[in-house]
């Protein structure tokens, strides 16, 4: 995924951009790596690609398809760059194709650039798009630009599936055991850092930010899980866990419980720390490096933060999924197999912000139950506290400013 050289190194018109200078831009930067597009969008309004490009690896019977909006007030922080709404921009995209196991082949977007965006702001934000779309397997196939209030991106994904692979969201039965890939809460602390403009290296570094602003489709992970066959369900967690386990819920007509003790220890212990810290900030503590664990008080307080972060602030995109009791031992076996594997191939990402990607563990969390209700619990001595599980997560309508 080496850049090719910019077009912007050439001398640039003093006029105010035109719709043809940013697709001229954008064509530049998506050029197909294998080339099995027959006409793109510099050359024609449809895309034509060959299938048979992509079937190499995989005997594809089903396509499917995605779609998804992001926009400058609800969806990028302010600090984030143009590179980084470009990736984050394909990445919710490709999120819902890891979640019912497939692979992505071809995207597509139309972008609303608002006045004062740059051709360099363009090439930049391009660039974020085609290093997600071309890292995960597929290619930029073509888009539009039309002008808007603010930086809105809305993107297509098509991807490619065995049919008997496909992993859908309504097959849940009682008794199934309920599981979180990666580090669930990461990115809602990130976002709460941003949003309050913390971000001293005392208490965050810019790679746990990125668990943010980089989010990274389960792509790998969500094919594996769906040829093993043992997972009967699946969803991302991109909207937040506790709303993607009533979406479980409601398809499959059963409830969950959720074991606060276990979503905690799916955490990343960063987060707690970084939490804990604020604790500490927040109620005039004299140092950041109190590292006094016997306070019981600051540490509840920040697993309470976590735990919200954790069900009900968007942004992991991580899968969470349903499987068998009897078939634990095989997810056990697809992620050691993974994890030992070597995974993808990071060097071609300019990013540096992996950490929690790879290896990529998974958490039991809970099990589905005949009852309707949500609930999460926590053990209190010799008996269980019980409380429902809010339907709430992130809203897309509710802006960041």
């Amino acid at each position: 995924m080496k850049k090719s050289s910019s077009l912007l190194d050439e001398p640039l018109s003093k006029e105010e951009p035109a719709e043809k200078d940013f697709i001229r831009v954008f064509s530049h930067v998506f050029q197909m790596s294998e080339k099995p597009l027959l006409s793109g969008s510099e050359f024609d309004d449809c895309a034509a690609v060959r299938l048979d490009s992509f079937c190499r690896d995989l005997s594809a019977e089903s396509l499917t398809f995605s779609t998804d909006t992001v926009r400058e007030s609800s969806d990028f922080p302010k600090s984030m760059t143009p590179w980084q709404k470009g990736w984050m921009a394909a990445a919710v995209n490709l999120s819902d194709l890891a979640a019912m196991g497939s692979k992505p082949i071809a995207f597509l977007f139309s972008a609303g650039l608002p006045a004062g965006f740059t051709l360099e702001d363009a090439e930049s934000l391009a660039q974020g798009i085609q290093d997600a779309v071309s890292f995960f397997g597929g290619e930029v196939v073509g888009g539009d630009t039309e002008f808007c209030k603010e930086l809105t991106i809305a993107g297509t994904v098509v991807g490619l599936s065995e049919t008997k692979c496909l992993t859908f969201r309504k097959n849940a039965v009682s008794g199934d055991l309920l599981c979180v890939t990666g580090a669930p809460g990461s990115a809602g602390v990130a976002l709460s850092l941003l949003l309050n403009d913390i971000k001293t290296t005392a208490l965050v570094s810019d790679s746990f930010l990125k668990n943010l602003t980089e989010p990274f489709p389960r792509i790998a992970e969500g094919l594996l899980l769906s040829k093993g066959g043992a997972v009967t369900s699946m969803i991302d967690t991109s909207d937040g866990l506790a709303f993607s386990v009533h979406e479980l819920s409601s398809l499959s007509g059963v409830g969950f419980e959720i074991n606060e003790r276990d979503l905690l220890n799916a955490a990343d212990p960063k987060a707690l720390e970084i939490l804990e810290k604020r604790v500490l900030q927040e109620q005039g503590a004299k140092t950041q490096n109190n590292d006094n664990k016997n306070d019981n008080g600051h540490l509840e307080d920040a697993k309470t933060v976590l735990l919200q972060n954790a069900l009900y602030t968007g942004g992991d995109y991580e899968l969470l999924f349903t499987v068998s009791p009897n078939k634990i031992k095989e997810v056990e076996e697809i992620f050691r197999t993974y994890n030992e594997s070597g995974g993808p191939d990071f060097k071609k990402l300019p990013s540096d912000g992996k950490s929690g990607r790879y290896p990529c563990r998974f958490t039991i969390i809970g099990k589905a139950i005949a009852e309707s209700e949500n609930v999460i619990f926590r053990q209190s001595g010799s008996s269980e506290v019980r409380r429902p599980l809010l339907k709430k997560g992130y809203d897309s309508f509710k802006n960041y400013k």
